[in-house]
């Protein structure tokens, strides 16, 4: 018998070592939809507020399961029109239903366009439409409209939300042993090429259940048969789902009324979540609950190996439940043992000012075949870091593991998001990303408004607030981005602080806004909110980790006689038309009064 005290003992210890990890992972659960079904249900009210759905006593509001049925009745009786017509209504009460003075306004925004359209129906009842137009057949367009929703759901479910479930299971797993865990651990079914192999065990075992489900008791008792399953895909995704099942209602075997007992002693903390709207569930409960499963799978794989049960070879990865001798990873990271001193040597030497803007800002002063040299060094020790902490037993070590890709052995590899930029590359990217800002602009208002609109204060395709956060996010922020967490903090502070005091002073020295974010989810004063933070974080960190690296590398194989003159011509076209529009700003329609008639303001 499994002491189920010790086990509580063991989750709450578990989580508190890790308790930012653990909630955040079981928060992007709950508000995707990939697991804890329930919890959005008791929570209703968080996931409203923080997706940006609008909700109000006064509008007819249905979910969007409902909605999609409405939209299919309406098509099946020739009222499609009607139905149409009804739900852009009810669209319009919600976007219209905007106080100007609330900071935690939740009618306008992207994310709240998309939640509005669902739950009224609008956007199912758009698709139909022009499925009926496309098709000139109820019957077909029915069929069809049924078949595509059928397809997107299962492609989401199969490969997002299984996925998911098993990478958070071996992120509880890992942290139960170990201090630290890398950002690339999330990564582990990619690495080890078996994310499909993972997903259809999840699928397999999904299907089942749902089987067992349809008799009387038989669905409660193969909840807890199946229990282990997400955990030994994650131990193991190479094993195959016939396979997993089997295992896990083998260890499960005289273990399921215990761990039953171990669920209903966790049900006071589930009652909490219902009593506060979910918020103890996302808080505390959940992480809590899969710790408990976590620690209770740690102990029926121990009681299985040792009573030597089929399927038990399975169960292999053994430093997911202990740590390696030092003898042990000093062989498996001999490699880094061996040429720690190297590493830290520099490889290329810099002048003290060189050093400062190559260190400080990524900007690179010299050569490009001293950049190419440099940039793969910082590449090499940013890797080497992640494994000396695997090394000295501070995080999973990767090397050790059955499934592990010896191709990711080589640190001599290129690793481009460390790579200084030079300042010709710089250019670019700010040229760049104010002509993706201009037509992300462009394209939200062509879907939201209908028709085009030349967006941004200037004539020209370019929007410098887009080009110019980029640009300080790699400058300034650059001595982060060896640590992503911290990058995208200060990315949310940067984006911030710069969006806000370009709207308070072009509206002070033009007397008008080209933007407002009243109505939107957390604005303050409509200049700056939640919704557009978030857009940055993530855009910013795409940006850093990917996009500028991928530019730099592209225009330093240009030849200066080609790059220099043209990124000349560009600054030459982009101040003349700062200059013009100075005089003759880009306003009207669209532009200047995006956010209804208050916006339009005169000093």
């Amino acid at each position: 018998m499994i002491d189920r005290k010790a086990i509580r003992r063991q989750a709450r210890s578990h989580v508190r070592r890790h308790y930012i990890l653990l909630a955040l992972l079981c928060a992007v659960s709950v508000f995707l939809g990939a697991e804890f079904n329930s919890v959005p249900s008791n929570a209703q009210t968080l996931y409203d507020l923080f997706s940006g759905q609008a909700v109000k006593l006064d509008v007819e509001g249905m979910s969007g399961r409902e909605a999609f049925a409405k939209v299919v009745n309406d098509l099946i009786n020739d009222n499609l029109e009607a139905g149409y017509a009804e739900s852009a209504a009810r669209m319009r009460a919600l976007r219209d239903d905007t106080d100007p003075g609330s900071v935690l306004g939740r009618q306008r925004g992207v994310l709240a366009a998309v939640m509005n359209s669902i739950n009224t129906g609008h956007l199912f009842a758009t698709m139909a439409l022009a499925l009926h137009n496309l098709v000139h057949s109820r019957r077909v367009a029915t069929v069809l409209m049924i078949l595509v929703s059928a397809l997107v759901y299962a492609a989401v479910w199969v490969f997002f939300k299984n996925v998911f479930g098993v990478i958070m299971r071996r992120a509880f797993l890992e942290t139960r042993v170990y201090r630290a865990l890398p950002l690339s651990h999330l990564f582990h079914l990619k690495v080890s090429r078996r994310c499909v192999r993972a997903s259809l065990t999840m699928l397999w075992a999904t299907v089942w259940e749902t089987l067992w489900d349809l008799t009387v008791v038989g669905g409660f008792i193969k909840h807890y048969s199946y229990l282990m399953v997400p955990f030994i895909a994650a131990e193991n995704p190479d094993i195959r789902p016939r396979q997993a099942l089997l295992l896990s209602r083998r260890m499960m075997d005289g273990h399921k009324w215990e761990c039953f007992l171990l669920d209903l002693s966790l049900m006071p903390w589930r009652a909490l979540g219902f009593l506060t709207f979910g918020a103890a569930d996302i808080l505390w409960a959940l992480p809590y609950q899969i710790a408990a499963h976590a620690e209770y799978y740690a102990a029926v794989r121990r009681e299985a190996i040792g009573r030597g049960v089929p399927g038990a070879e399975w169960l292999n990865d053994r430093w997911l439940y202990e740590k390696a001798d030092p003898r042990t990873l000093r062989d498996g990271y001999a490699d880094i043992v061996r040429h720690a001193d190297i590493i830290d040597e520099d490889i290329v030497l810099l002048s003290p000012a060189r050093r400062f803007f190559a260190q400080t800002f990524g900007l690179w002063t010299g050569s490009l075949a001293e950049k190419a040299v440099y940039s793969r060094q910082q590449g090499l020790r940013q890797r080497t870091r992640i494994a000396r902490m695997e090394c000295e037993g501070e995080a999973y070590p990767e090397r050790l593991n059955p499934l592990w890709n010896h191709a990711h052995a080589d640190l001599t590899r290129k690793v481009s998001y460390l790579a200084p930029c030079t300042v010709w590359s710089l250019i670019v990217v700010f040229f760049v990303f104010c002509f993706i800002g201009w037509i992300w602009e462009v394209s939200l208002h062509m879907m939201t408004e209908g028709g085009f609109v030349n967006r941004g204060a200037l004539h020209g395709p370019w929007l410098p607030i887009y080009g110019s956060g980029v640009a300080m996010i790699a400058v300034l922020l650059y001595r982060l981005r060896p640590r992503p967490a911290l990058e995208a903090l200060a990315v949310v502070l940067l984006c911030g602080t710069v969006e806000y005091l370009t709207s308070y002073f072009m509206e002070l020295s033009r007397g008008m806004r080209w933007w407002d974010y009243t109505g939107y989810f957390l604005n303050l004063n409509g200049r700056i909110c939640g919704e557009g933070l978030a857009v940055f974080a993530v855009g910013g960190m795409a940006a850093v980790y990917l996009l500028v690296p991928l530019i730099d590398a592209m225009v330093t194989r240009l030849k200066p006689r080609i790059l220099i003159p043209a990124c000349i011509a560009l600054m030459v076209l982009f101040t003349g038309d700062v200059v013009y529009s100075h005089f003759v700003p880009n306003a009207g329609t669209g532009i200047t009064d995006i956010g209804g008639p208050s916006v339009y303001r005169q000093p």
